[in-house]
């Protein structure tokens, strides 16, 4: 794979960043599944990093075929897990400087 297509989803994993929006009423398992979803996320631009800086053979195809496939087992397209990942990280933050401050 073009090693433009991991640049491309570095751009969109991090592009909706700014437009997710918290809950203002956010149970405890709201808390917990937005950290693990965050979580997940983080370990997926983990790898892309890791391509990045490694350029290991064969590792633009895997990450790519691993997306995809992690987005249609969710009944997700890429752009729609992409935009879970970004609201999930958004909301994750705005959770951990909330905590931090309450302390």
């Amino acid at each position: 794979m073009n090693p433009k297509y991991l640049q491309i989803f570095s751009l969109l994993f991090f592009l909706f960043i700014g437009h997710a929006h918290a809950e203002d009423d956010l149970s405890g398992q709201g808390v917990m599944a937005t950290s693990k979803i965050a979580g997940a996320c983080g370990i997926l631009d983990s790898t892309i990093h890791f391509q990045k800086t490694t350029q290991m053979l064969g590792g633009d195809d895997f990450l790519s075929r691993f997306w995809v496939a992690e987005a249609a087992r969710l009944g997700l397209s890429m752009q729609e897990y992409v935009d879970r990942c970004n609201q999930a990280i958004a909301l994750y933050d705005k959770l951990w400087k909330a905590m931090e401050s309450a302390q």
